[in-house]
């Protein structure tokens, strides 16, 4: 633990220390290309996102079903007993 904050310790007066100011021409596609990414990583996450959701509901849907197949084995028990 120590190690690791001495090292944060270091690399944080390391970037105060050799901070520069960068004059920099970003032009519009570096923007689009910026977007373009943006919008690729929340459609995948929409995908995933939706992927497990469909999974989850299937394997909830599975188990209701189970527990009412039970309960009328049991409520069928019950009335052959009587």
């Amino acid at each position: 633990m120590k190690k690791l904050l001495a090292f944060l310790a270091f690399f944080a007066l390391a970037m105060v220390m050799f901070l520069q100011t960068a004059f920099a021409y970003i032009d519009p596609s570096a923007a689009t290309f910026i977007f373009q990414i943006l919008v690729g990583v929340v459609i995948a996450a929409g995908a995933a996102v939706g992927f497990y959701w469909r999974r989850l509901k299937r394997a909830v849907s599975r188990k209701k079903r189970r527990e009412e197949e039970e309960d009328e084995d049991e409520d069928e028990d019950e009335d052959d007993g009587e």
